[in-house]
């Protein structure tokens, strides 16, 4: 009688020997590729007349070190613990009896099959579908330096900054003589040069506002999302365990009936 296996170990077993099944792939195209005359074989003889002379270099034979039927046998016997774990797992999956709780965070949000969880995961964690830990690090957030107040526009999540008030200015430098108390009721002295200096005025050019706005997140909602996806894959990770503890329904899809129809025409 046939071992019934879990489902849980069946995804070991496709995990374990999912490797060895692409090395062995690998390694038989390229033998039947570069080793082709491990294939052929061949017998000489040579029976000199008599009065000549014997030539041993033409007798010799080279038997034949495998049969494409033996290295095929030996591939479906070797591959199919890979192959038929694996469309088991598949079958299983997709009938709907591997399936779990899901609760994050304390919530229950419903009860969901291997097959969903494992697409939830693959949302969460895969970069097939897009990077989404990506999206999140990659939030802009706001200065924490500054005050930020619920700014009125609407249903937008807009913040703003209290309205800086402010005068520009500017300064201008006047030129002048200043006068020299040591001159003063004298004749100027020939080729006398006066100094000249400059004062500094100024005016004021216009009033001013300045006010900032933000949709950016604060750094702790970043962090708090980055922090939930974290909760929610620790989550499915639990329901699948939960989940895969079931008793695995045997595919008919087997090593034997792929490659016996594959390499020998077999269609049972």
């Amino acid at each position: 009688m046939k071992k019934v296996l879990k489902l849980n170990v069946l995804l070991a077993l496709t995990d374990n020997l999912r490797v060895a099944y692409k090395n062995m792939v690998t390694d038989y195209s390229k033998y039947f590729s570069k080793s082709q005359g491990a294939f052929r074989g061949e017998k000489r003889t040579y029976t000199p007349r008599e009065g000549t002379v014997d030539d041993l270099s033409k007798r010799g034979f080279t038997p034949v070190a495998t049969t494409v039927k033996e290295k095929l046998d030996y591939f479906i016997e070797n591959v199919g613990g890979f192959v038929d774990a694996l469309f088991s797992q598949e079958k299983t999956n997709a009938s709907g009896i591997a399936k779990a709780e899901l609760v994050v965070d304390g919530k229950i949000w419903g009860d969901f099959t291997s097959l969903e969880l494992l697409r939830l995961k693959s949302v969460m964690e895969s970069s097939d579908l897009g990077n989404i830990e990506g999206v999140l690090s990659s939030i802009p957030i706001r200065s924490d330096s500054e005050v930020w107040n619920k700014c009125d526009e609407g249903d937008r999540e807009l913040l703003e900054t209290d309205i800086l008030n402010g005068v520009a200015k500017t300064t201008i430098k006047t030129p002048y003589i200043p006068t020299d108390p040591n001159l003063v009721g004298k004749d100027l002295p020939v080729n006398y040069q006066p100094p000249i200096v400059s004062r500094d005025e100024v005016f004021e050019l216009g009033d001013y506002t300045h006010q900032k706005f933000s949709g950016e997140w604060s750094s702790r909602e970043k962090a708090l999302s980055l922090k939930r996806r974290g909760v929610l894959i620790t989550a499915i990770t639990m329901a699948l365990k939960e989940a895969n503890d079931v008793t695995a329904v045997e595919s008919t899809l087997t090593a034997d009936r792929i490659f016996g129809y594959l390499f020998f025409g077999n269609n049972k």
